[in-house]
């Protein structure tokens, strides 16, 4: 027997990476965050943060955040009662407006 992956299981799946891929940045931020006691080790936080490795770790925290926001939106309106059969449509609507929401947001952090 072959499994088929349909829209609500790759949604159900994009949901739970971005949700251990957030939980994960959260720890390093407070990470960071904690190592930041004095003048030093913040200007040399501050001059990492302008390397091209930085600005991209910083686009792809915008897709998580996107994704993640977004398919929870896409969860809570089926929750509310939105019928099951509007799922796939929902979920496209939610890619499309992420796609135009990374755009919009990525162009100041690059």
């Amino acid at each position: 027997m072959r499994y088929r992956w349909h829209t609500g299981s790759i949604a159900w799946l994009i949901h739970r990476i971005t949700g251990v891929l957030l939980t994960l940045y959260i720890f390093l931020h407070l990470y960071v965050l904690s190592h930041l006691k004095d003048l030093d080790s913040y200007r040399k936080m501050l001059q990492l943060m302008e390397s091209p490795l930085v600005k991209l770790s910083e686009l792809g925290l915008l897709a998580l955040v996107l994704a993640h926001g977004l398919n929870g939106i896409r969860v809570t309106l089926l929750e509310l009662g939105i019928p099951s059969r509007k799922q796939k449509t929902l979920f496209w609507y939610a890619v499309a407006t992420g796609i135009l929401l990374f755009v919009i947001g990525g162009i100041p952090l690059i």
